[in-house]
């Protein structure tokens, strides 16, 4: 393969020398870690190659959680109060002792359940709707379940085993937060070229779109099986029944979940009072006996969480306890299934919160890597077969000139091909970056649409002969920026278009000194001219186009030709590439930075073709 550009700053020989950074314990709002300690120092190992290149495992984020560019609130400090709990308040501190199911069970007393539950040989209610929701992963009727004829039977089988564990996994688990660890950070390819260009990057719950509406739908119909569980094991423990094989499926692993889950955010030290009280054999055990304390164990949970999760939580954890308490006192089953689904939430927050920290304070060694790191993860591509590079190099070859500088053609190649009007594809090597790109590009054309229509009111008011100061020309487009807010979507100037130029035509026959509205006449015309310039094949509009790109690409080799790495440029400092904005200063620093982390990483295979 051709080399890559060897000019970037090699950050892995430092790095050696600084193997750990030490942090703050995370206390900001939730999401979540692998260990948050409260009253000492997180460190954090960055990988020792996490400036070079990725195996081909690497992932794009998305499965499970979505980047967010909101900015997300500043972490509060750890209160100082804020300790482990005492060892002699861990729940439970008894001797364990295996219930002989022989035995009949203790006295429920601590278990809610409600007064009207009354065992039959007939389903109850409850029973139906569970058997409603089971259908859903079950085939119906007499037909044998569709078999995929795509897949050998050994995976059709491994297939179907995994769809049936996964019925019996909470919504959330160790596998799901799986991405939000460290080391899948510094694989993430996509999540570390985005962190270079958005500082305020942060992972929020992924429940956008089709995907996240099934998300909720599976939560949903999990958290009312469980319900089901828990009034059916109840009942039985009420009536003295013996216990039925398999009746608790979900409650076992829902237990280990919450156990290994919140494992990962306490310290060492702590993993054991946590193993302790969440074994969920035990658990299981006392449950099915009638003689699970859980107002106790909730309380416990109470302090394990609030010391070591923000102390914005606390609120939500003490919500969870009263649930909990309300759940137990009132014999309430749906109530306590409340509280467990909540201890699951505030988990999933604290685990969120913790790589949200991670990535902001690690975001200057991921930018200072940048380079060298994307340079090693395309190379494995192309390598691979993965990145086919000819249509890049030859994307490259149209726009460069003979007698001209191949940094200043490329410049002007990438300023050129976000042009509304031509619509060009983007070159693979531009991957991760074409949400930006088309961002940039419809801010192109935001700002060719209101410098057509300033051209449209000077002239309109030429008859005046008067001169147009800057103040008018300002006034005017924000003018009908405010117009244009009330429409939304990428046609939002199509759809405007005659309440634009009605207020260009208005004003422009107020500013020639005419009093009252404009005649029908004017109107029509105005509206008529300014909707067809506003057709990207219009020869107007692609004037103005020309002359706004031209202006656009002034500015980036004026920006470019100053920066010498990410470090020097403006990078570091620019939290915000991703809103909207007509300046031309503004989409040209957006551009700039693209073009110029693109350029240190494919500039010498384009050159080299």
């Amino acid at each position: 393969m051709d080399s890559m550009d060897s000019s970037h700053p090699h950050s892995h020989a430092s790095h050696e020398r600084q193997a750990s950074i030490h942090l703050q314990p995370q206390t900001e709002a939730g999401e979540y870690d692998a260990s948050a300690d409260a009253t000492a120092p997180q460190t954090i190992e960055i990988p020792a190659d996490s400036g070079h290149g990725v195996t081909s495992g690497a992932t794009t984020p998305g499965y499970g959680y979505h980047q967010s560019t909101t900015p997300s609130s500043p972490a509060p400090a750890k209160r100082s109060n804020e300790s482990k709990p005492a060892s002699d308040l861990v729940y439970p501190n008894c001797k364990r002792i295996r219930v002989d199911d022989s035995t009949p069970p203790a006295s429920p007393a601590n278990c809610p359940i409600p007064a009207s539950t009354t065992p039959g040989p007939e389903s109850s209610p409850s029973e139906c709707v569970a058997d409603r929701l089971s259908n859903r992963f079950k085939p119906s009727g007499s037909k044998p379940p569709y078999r995929s004829r795509s897949l050998p039977a050994t995976l059709r089988k491994r297939r179907r085993n995994h769809e049936s564990l996964q019925q019996h996994l909470p919504p959330v688990t160790l596998s799901t937060l799986r991405e939000l660890d460290l080391s899948e950070i510094y694989r993430n390819p996509k999540l570390r070229h985005d962190v270079v260009f958005d500082a305020q990057l942060h992972f929020r719950p992924n429940l956008d779109g089709s995907r996240g509406r099934r998300k909720r739908e599976q939560a949903d119909i999990y958290w009312k099986l469980v319900l089901h569980e828990c009034e059916m094991l109840f009942a039985n423990v009420r009536n003295r029944q013996a216990r039925v094989a398999g009746m608790a499926v979900k409650l076992p692993t829902l237990f280990k979940t919450m156990k290994d889950i919140l494992s990962t955010l306490v310290p060492k030290s702590d993993r054991e009072d946590v193993e302790a009280a969440l074994d969920h054999i035990f658990l299981m055990q006392q449950l099915e006996h009638g003689v699970l304390d859980f107002k106790k164990l909730s309380e416990w949970l109470a302090r394990v969480l609030k010391a070591h999760c923000a102390p914005m939580r606390d609120q939500w954890v003490e919500q969870m306890v009263a649930r909990v308490a309300y759940g137990v006192d009132n014999g309430k089953i749906s109530a306590l299934v409340d509280g467990l689904k909540m201890v699951f939430g505030i988990l999933e927050a604290m685990k969120l919160d913790v790589a949200n920290h991670q990535i902001r304070t690690l975001r200057p060694h991921l930018v200072s890597t940048a380079v060298h790191f994307e340079q090693g993860y395309f190379e494995e591509r192309i390598q691979s077969g993965r990145l086919d590079m000819r249509e890049p190099r030859s994307w490259f070859q149209n726009a460069l000139k003979a007698d001209s500088d191949p940094y200043i053609c490329f410049i002007r190649a990438t300023t050129e091909m976000l042009a509304p009007s031509k619509y060009a594809t983007y070159p693979a090597t531009f991957t991760f970056d074409f949400e930006r790109l088309d961002g940039i590009r419809d801010d192109i054309r935001e700002a060719t649409c209101l410098k057509l229509a300033v051209i449209f009111f000077r002239q309109l008011v030429l008859p005046s002969k008067r001169d147009i100061d800057a103040a008018t020309i300002d006034r005017l487009r924000v003018e009908v920026l405010a117009i244009l807010s009330e429409e939304e979507g990428p046609n939002r100037w199509h759809k405007g278009s005659n309440a634009v130029a009605l207020h260009i035509a208005q004003t422009a026959h107020q500013f020639n000194g005419h009093a009252g509205l404009v005649d029908a006449k004017n109107v029509a015309f105005a509206e008529g001219w300014f909707q067809n310039q506003l057709r990207t094949d219009s020869r107007v509009y692609g004037h103005v186009e020309q002359e706004v790109i031209k202006d656009i690409t002034a500015l980036v080799l004026q920006a470019m030709k100053s920066w010498s790495s990410l470090s020097t440029s403006p990078i570091m400092q620019a939290a915000d590439l991703t809103g909207s904005s007509v300046e031309l200063a503004a989409i040209a620093q957006k551009i700039s930075h693209i073009a110029f982390l693109h350029w240190r990483i494919f500039g010498k295979l384009y050159i080299s073709a």
